[in-house]
Order: C-alpha cells, then structure tokens, then sequence
C-alpha cells in the first residue's frame, strides 16, 4: 500500500485486511500507524505473512459476512487473545488458533516484526482434528515437530506459490491443512492419512532445503541430513526413492547444477574451475570431470569459454 496517499493507507488497510481477509475490525493502539504484508491466496486456504505497528483486530458476530474459517497463528512479540470468554497470551514461538465464527480479540502491544497465519475452513480440520472446537486459544509450543515442518513448508509456498499451477496449489493446502492436524492433535484415521501425506511432503521439502544450504560440505550424507530430521537414513532415503530418485542423485544434480550457473557467471572468470568444483562439494575433482559432461554435453572448460566470450 506504499503507493497510496498516507491519508488513506489506514482505510485500505481496514477494508482489504481487516473486512477483506481477516474479517474483523482493526483499531490503531499508537500515534505511528504502518503496515506491510504479504498474502498468497490458495484454493482453500490462505496464508499471510507481515508485521505492523500495536493493533488491535476484533471481530462481532454481527460483520457483514459469515466465517466459518480457523486461524492458526504466530509471531515474534507477545500478542493477547481473547475468545469464547477465555484470554491468552502467547509469546514469540508459541502457535494459536482461533474461530473466524466467534466473537473474538487479538491485540498486540508492541510492534510485530514478524507474524504469519494461515486460514483454513473448519470443515476441513473437523474430520481430521480430535474435537476441534478443544483446540481454540490453546497453544502450540513451537518445538512441536508438525508446527516446524509447517513453518518451513509455508517458507516453501511462499517462494514457489506464483509458478505453481492450480493442481499443485491444491496438493499445498492439502500438506496445509495436514500439518495443522497433526500439530493441533490429528485423530487415528488423519494421523494416517497426514502422515502418508502432508508429513512426507514437508520432511521431504526440508530435507531439500538442507541439502541445497549445505551443497559445499563436501562430507554431506544421507546420515547428516536424517539427525537433523530425527529420522533415520533409511527414512529419507524412502522418502527421495517416492519421486524416483535418490539421496545421492538429488545431491549430485544439485552440485552440478550450481557449479554450472558459477561458470556461467562472468563474475566468476578469475576463479579456477577447480576452486570452484570443491567450493560447491566436489572433494574429488576426477569424479566431477566424469559427471559434468554426462549432465550437460560439453565440459567445465565449454561452458567457461562461452561465458568469457559474453563478458568481452
């Protein structure tokens, strides 16, 4: 909304957030009154990631529309919620549903500098969740295994949402909404069905995740990866083997791939193409002459000449 007039940030603000998404009235707790947000609307749920200046959000039953939505939450200052005459405060880590169906408060006293939450319909949750209207105003402590997985997962749609097609949007709230179960309390019949699901695709996006950090640890392994998971190497490597591949080929492809786009890269003519195999976790430099050619048809030594040839 930076490109609106100052004096009308605030009314846009209350009308797409606070009518628009949240369905609630928004309240200014301070002089200074700022906001930036960003929200990825999926078939079946949204997510929102941000930070303001103190707010107040509230919500009567009698807005203009009907909500049936739960929304899960979290931040990094401590936020006061109250609902269905109970009153919380959580701090930074912690997760919190509430009920878009219910008369509710959520204020924060000091500026967010990071918050997220996830809005899905209740009726999604109900079948999978053990006695839902339960789960309302509790607190999720953040060390919980489903609600880190959520919250790298939501990091992935957040980057891959604009070049995903309906079909994949759809399978995201799907792994969505599994998480959510799973960290609130899934019932027997979800915790199979999330687990065989939403988990697998989760673990398996922060197995990815790890590896591409961690591409120039040339003694990376299936056994590295599966202790920061908890899991064991058989695990994950089930888990890479469910897309037809495995452990080793995605580590591989992942090397090779960014040892590619470096060659490519005129700012990095000067260094040697060795330097920059090892740099990318390439311990042994003849294995990386053998594989390089098989992935791209011509050597290190093609690619860098054509790129010293655009930088002339």
């Amino acid at each position: 909304m930076a490109e609106l007039p100052e004096r009308e940030r605030l009314t846009m603000f209350r009308e797409m957030i606070g009518r628009g998404v949240a369905n609630m009235e928004i309240v200014p707790l301070s002089a200074e009154c700022s906001a930036e947000l960003e929200l990825r609307m999926l078939p079946g749920a949204s997510v929102m990631w941000g930070g303001y200046t103190p707010h107040r959000f509230e919500k009567s039953r009698d807005l203009s529309r009907s909500d049936d939505d739960c929304v899960l939450g979290w931040s990094n200052t401590p936020t006061s919620f109250s609902q269905l005459g109970r009153q919380i405060t959580v701090g930074a880590g912690p997760a919190l549903m509430i009920s878009s169906a219910d008369k509710a408060r959520v204020e924060s006293l000091s500026p967010l500098q990071k918050m997220v939450t996830v809005k899905i319909p209740r009726a999604a949750l109900k079948p999978q969740v053990k006695r839902l209207e339960d789960s309302f105003l509790q607190p999720i402590p953040a060390e919980t295994d489903a609600l880190r997985l959520l919250k790298t997962y939501l990091a992935a749609v957040r980057a891959d949402h604009a070049a995903a097609g309906l079909n994949l949007q759809r399978a995201m709230v799907l792994h969505i909404c599994d998480l959510v179960a799973l960290a609130l309390g899934a019932t027997r019949d979800g915790m199979e069905l999330a687990s065989g699901r939403g988990l697998r695709a989760a673990r398996l996006d922060s197995m990815k995740r790890h590896v591409l950090t961690h591409l120039g640890d040339a003694s990376l392994s299936v056994r590295d990866v599966a202790r920061v998971q908890g899991v064991s190497p058989r695990y994950v490597q089930q888990l890479f083997e469910s897309e037809g591949g495995t452990f080793s080929s995605f580590l591989l492809q992942a090397r090779l791939t960014l040892v590619h786009r470096r060659l490519a890269d005129p700012g990095s003519l000067s260094l040697p193409i060795g330097a920059i195999a090892a740099d990318c976790g390439f311990g042994d430099l003849s294995y990386f002459n053998q594989c390089f050619p098989r992935r791209y048809g011509e050597t290190p030594s093609d690619v860098r000449s054509r790129a010293r040839r655009r930088s002339e």
